[in-house]
């Protein structure tokens, strides 16, 4: 009789709840960017980092008007976009590492889904952006923020 009392004991208990993963950091910011002396991209972030690397939140880049003079480099007349959900992250120091899935946009007419690798440094205010399944083709160069700005908390 006290084995079937201690069963149904642990039957009725309530599951084990496990606790919230905590954020350890939000990078947030952007504006626009250059490689060296040439207008580059815009850029915002909005990701949040995890204790268990897990990232949430999104990253835009747009190059378009500002960026005319470097879209022929990628055999584009108009623009390039791609939106990002990061899903992977890492934090050393000031340098955000983060992987995710994302929509390419060309031109306006072709539409693709990626996946991507951005790295930001706080401190520098440098990121790179490379979209892996294009290649050598999808490493951009590094762009530092020239207006606007980037920070982790």
């Amino acid at each position: 009789m006290a084995q079937l009392a201690a069963i149904t004991g642990l039957a009725l208990a309530p599951a084990a709840q496990s606790a919230p993963v905590a954020t350890i950091g939000h990078l947030s910011g952007g504006g626009a960017a250059t490689n060296g002396p040439i207008a580059f991209s815009q850029v915002a972030f909005n990701v949040a980092i995890d204790s268990s690397g897990s990232a949430s939140g999104s990253f835009e880049c747009l190059m378009a008007g500002r960026s005319k003079g470097v879209l022929g480099a990628f055999n584009l007349a108009h623009n390039m976009i791609v939106h990002a959900t990061p899903t992977t992250d890492s934090i050393v120091g000031s340098v955000v590492n983060f992987d995710g899935n994302a929509t390419l946009k060309l031109d306006g007419s072709t539409q693709m889904s990626v996946h991507l690798h951005v790295w930001v440094n706080t401190a520098t205010q440098q990121f790179q952006l490379r979209v892996l399944d294009l290649g050598a083709a999808g490493v951009m160069p590094v762009e530092t923020l020239s207006r606007g700005g980037v920070q982790l908390r």
